[in-house]
């Protein structure tokens, strides 16, 4: 179950972001995040009360911490997305994803096995051919650093809502989503920049923070139900990022990319198996 779930919210990652960065292009990345996130928000409370969680504060205290780390993440992700291409930063994030919360299960005493250690080296190794691959492509190097910020966001944001407990349901998602929504609000003005994006244009972060919410809430139920699985399956969402930006963006893709892409794909199975 713990597998299915991370893969379902892997799937509506990928949903949110094509939105996102749909909206992001039209009214800019911080006003895109605000409406994202507060509509994210929104749709794991509703998560929280038909599933009728209990309102635990050191759970809710997780889903804080981990809202910081996505707010930095999502900021960063669509930053990079815009002054590279998916096929680069999709890969860094979903590596670090992958590796930051297996770590923690793992020193927290979950088992795992030599094959899923395996497919921990075998998605660093796909990490590695998507960069090189990428040279050709517009902006590696920021790219690359976006990336890996926002992986690091994503990777931390995901690793603290490890140890929630299944009583609380989906309540931590809805905490996460919502500090992540007051943290890009308070960088929007900061930076003076739109804290709403204009009318014409509200649509695209309506739907991303729609299918962003039903992401966090099925990743915490996931890893609630078996941790190591569902965080390995929860960072597949590579495969329809770059789908959806070959297709709807017209990201370049060169067969290293695809290579490295795979691989990363093949070592998260791993995981999952092992």
């Amino acid at each position: 179950m713990g597998a299915l779930l991370g893969a379902l919210s892997a799937m509506s990652v990928g949903c949110s972001e094509m939105f996102g960065r749909k909206g992001s292009l039209a009214a800019g990345v911080l006003a895109v995040g605000v409406v994202s996130q507060g509509v994210a928000a929104a749709t794991a409370l509703v998560f929280a009360l038909a599933l009728s969680g209990e309102f635990l504060w050191p759970d809710l205290a997780r889903g804080a911490l981990s809202g910081v780390g996505f707010g930095v993440g999502m900021v960063t992700y669509l930053g990079g997305v815009i002054r590279s291409s998916s096929t680069v930063v999709s890969p860094l994030v979903a590596t670090m994803t992958v590796v930051l919360p297996f770590s923690v299960a793992v020193s927290g005493g979950e088992e795992a096995s030599i094959l899923a250690f395996t497919g921990v080296g075998v998605a660093i190794l796909g990490l590695v051919f998507v960069t090189v691959g990428g040279r050709a492509t517009v902006g590696v190097r920021q790219g690359f650093l976006w990336g890996m910020t926002s992986g690091l966001g994503y990777g931390l944001g995901l690793s603290v809502l490890i140890d929630t407990s299944s009583a609380s349901g989906p309540w931590p998602a809805a905490a996460q989503r919502l500090v992540a929504c007051i943290l890009t609000v308070l960088l929007a003005v900061a930076l003076r920049q739109s804290v709403l994006p204009s009318k014409g244009v509200r649509w695209p972060p309506l739907a991303s923070g729609t299918f962003g919410g039903i992401a966090s809430a099925l990743y915490v139920l996931g890893v609630q139900a078996d941790a190591l699985p569902a965080a390995v399956t929860g960072a597949m969402f590579p495969a329809v990022s770059v789908a959806v930006g070959r297709v709807v963006f017209g990201d370049v893709v060169r067969p290293p990319q695809l290579l490295g892409l795979g691989l990363v794909l093949a070592g998260v199975s791993g995981v999952v198996v092992g």
